[in-house]
């Protein structure tokens, strides 16, 4: 019999609820299953699928999606040592293929250590990982750059935004559009129409691709939208979640300077 029992999505709150008793170290896990509960669309457009060992909640989490990526998110709710049993004997996981598991853990990269099959590879990029409270205060008197407004990214821009991402390849345009059409992303634009500055939420809860045109760079328009959304996610009762690597200071410096709380480098791990 499969250890990994899939949850029906009906019970996705409850267990979101659950790493919500336990935050911030739980936030990644309660940030996933948000976002795939207040934006259904996604979890069908990426094939998203949530398992616990033995079908029990109390034993965390493995989220799988399958479509061109594999990504496979591991997270217990308090040890994880359920999760390795299961891991290490599941038929569900497709070892032969490579797979990424992002937000990965001190623990969880030990556990994929340790039951890896004999052959696959581990390699990994870390990451800092910053989180702000949904009991954080807003921004008070958030007043836009003079001669710009607000909105959604446009479809003319996500080939453009696509080209200017770290990680882009032949899935990102889709992954960019998803994420628009689901009222994810917020662009700063001059009252000409010209893009100045944007950020997403992915579809793992997270802010990512923060970046400003060049030609608009020092005026604090990145600051002014990252308030602007917290501020907004704030209003949904939501915290943010956000990832940067660890060399780009000047990042890690603005996130500090919103009072971000940093709590943990994680991985984004590559099994192949």
């Amino acid at each position: 019999m499969e250890i990994l029992v899939e949850i029906d999505k009906k019970k996705w709150p409850e267990l979101r609820d659950l790493y919500r008793n336990n935050w911030p170290k739980n936030a990644v896990a309660y940030c996933i299953l948000d976002t795939h509960i207040s934006y259904p669309n996604l979890s069908k457009i990426f094939n998203f699928k949530v398992y616990c060992p033995h079908g029990d909640l109390l034993n965390g989490m493995v989220a799988i999606i399958e479509q061109d990526d594999y990504i496979i998110m591991i997270h217990p709710v308090d040890d994880i040592k359920k999760l390795e049993e299961a891991l290490a004997t599941t038929r569900l996981i497709k070892w032969n293929k490579q797979f990424m598991v992002p937000s990965a853990s001190s623990e969880v990269e030990d556990c994929m250590k340790r039951i890896k099959p004999i052959g696959k590879r581990v390699k990994g990029e870390k990451a800092l990982k910053h989180i702000l409270s949904r009991d954080n205060p807003k921004f008070e008197n958030l007043t836009l750059p003079p001669n710009t407004y607000i909105g959604p990214l446009k479809k003319e821009h996500i080939k453009f935004i696509d080209k200017k991402w770290t990680y882009t390849h032949e899935t990102t345009y889709k992954f960019f559009e998803v994420l628009m059409n689901n009222d994810l992303t917020y662009a700063l634009y001059s009252t000409d129409d010209c893009l100045l500055a944007w950020v997403v939420i992915d579809t793992s809860g997270s802010l990512t691709h923060l970046y400003c045109v060049d030609g608009h760079r020092r005026k604090g328009y990145a600051e002014f939208l990252l308030k602007y959304v917290i501020n907004e996610q704030l209003s949904k009762g939501k915290g943010t979640l956000a990832y940067t690597l660890e060399n780009n200071l000047k990042a890690n410096r603005l996130f500090d300077k919103l009072k971000f709380e940093q709590n943990e480098c994680v991985k984004w791990l590559i099994l192949y």
